[in-house]
């Protein structure tokens, strides 16, 4: 039976970040390997082969992007590597969005506290691995971001998450100021793909940007009734309900979606 702990790799060109990032990791009894820039981290992954890298997306030599764009394909078109979360600047969100597309699980903001950094690396090295979304086609982009964002409420009603995943992951090409909206339908995304982590960083995005957003509201109450209670009476807020049936429709899709947080209801009961 093999126990050795998980390796993990930061990247960062900045020493002190680094070094604040292996004390809080290796507390856990991860394996932390360091490097310097892009080019460092992809000579340490060719030998080393980590579990999971962290990468740090504005460094010398080679960047994150670049990073990415080399551990994404091989010559038969599959994905290889190890799993990636992105460290960014705050606010740096188009960033992690483009990087995502590029192959990266999941994304933290700087500055990063230990316990975030911990409950990060956690969640993604007990998730299974995913392919990058598809690129869409122009038709799927046309008519502007609100035509897109239409499209993405509409695949979600449909359950086509393939495809409201591709198109926001490419909504940022169109409105590089995004929104309320855009942030609150990621998080709905992620909400049904059982991503409750960054289901309600999302949400939390969206009320950044707008206080009084009401559908990101209702969301983040939803999200915390299911983790605490096992149950909800609402269901998510994609921010163009207009009719209850289109809510009985989400109320119905969140119960399948959530087994296990019924199961936890009734223990509540």
């Amino acid at each position: 039976m093999n126990t050795r702990p998980p390796k993990i790799l930061i990247t960062d060109d900045e020493r002190n970040i680094r070094l604040m990032l292996r004390t809080a990791l290796e507390a856990e009894g991860y394996a932390i390997l360091e490097a310097g820039d892009g080019r460092e981290a992809l000579e340490t992954i060719e030998r080393a082969s980590p579990d999971l890298v962290l990468l740090d997306l504005n460094m010398p030599v080679l960047d994150g992007m670049g990073v990415l764009e080399r551990l994404r394909t091989t010559s038969d078109g599959a994905r290889r590597g190890p799993k990636v979360v992105v460290l960014t600047a705050y606010g740096s969100i188009p960033a992690a969005v483009k990087a995502t597309r590029l192959g990266a699980v999941d994304f933290i903001e700087k500055p990063v506290t230990p316990d975030e950094l911990r409950e990060t690396v956690k969640g993604v090295l007990a998730e299974a691995g995913k392919e990058p979304p598809r690129p869409p086609t122009e038709r799927e982009l046309a008519g502007g971001y609100e035509a897109v964002l239409a499209r993405v409420r509409a695949a979600l009603r449909a359950d086509d998450l393939a495809t409201a995943e591709t198109l926001l992951m490419h909504l940022t090409d169109l409105a590089p100021g995004r929104g309320a909206a855009y942030f609150n339908l990621l998080g709905v995304l992620y909400e049904v793909q059982r991503n409750w982590r960054l289901a309600n960083r999302f949400y939390t995005k969206a009320l950044r940007e707008d206080r009084k957003y009401a559908p990101a509201e209702q969301n983040v109450r939803r999200v915390y009734e299911l983790e605490t209670l096992g149950r909800t009476e609402q269901g998510p807020a994609l921010g163009d309900e207009r009719t209850p049936s289109a809510l009985e429709r989400f109320l119905r899709q969140i119960h399948r979606q959530y087994p296990a947080a019924q199961d936890r209801g009734k223990e509540h009961s």
